[in-house]
């Protein structure tokens, strides 16, 4: 794995995505499944990898465009996205 922020080979520069504070973590702790127990302290979990996120405006913005359903995107649950597009 390449170093945080250093960008795919033959890329000039980075994405969003390869400076993202989540890079490196478990994929499991932003796509908690229920709403209590253990999916509580996911979803708390994955909230402060985002808050100390440079890129969360371009994740969410992401996931707003593409509809993402399921998972944190940008900080929010999937229901806080639903609300945000309201």
């Amino acid at each position: 794995m390449s170093p945080r922020g250093a960008g795919r080979p033959g890329r000039d520069a980075p994405g969003w995505r390869e400076l993202a504070a989540c890079e490196g973590e478990e994929l499991e702790t932003f796509f908690p499944v229920g709403s209590y127990g253990p999916a509580l302290w996911q979803e708390q979990r994955a909230k402060a990898i985002c808050a100390g996120c440079r890129v969360v405006k371009e994740c969410l913005a992401y996931a707003l465009r593409t509809g993402q359903d399921h998972g944190i995107w940008g900080g929010l649950t999937s229901q806080e996205r639903r609300d945000l597009r309201r």
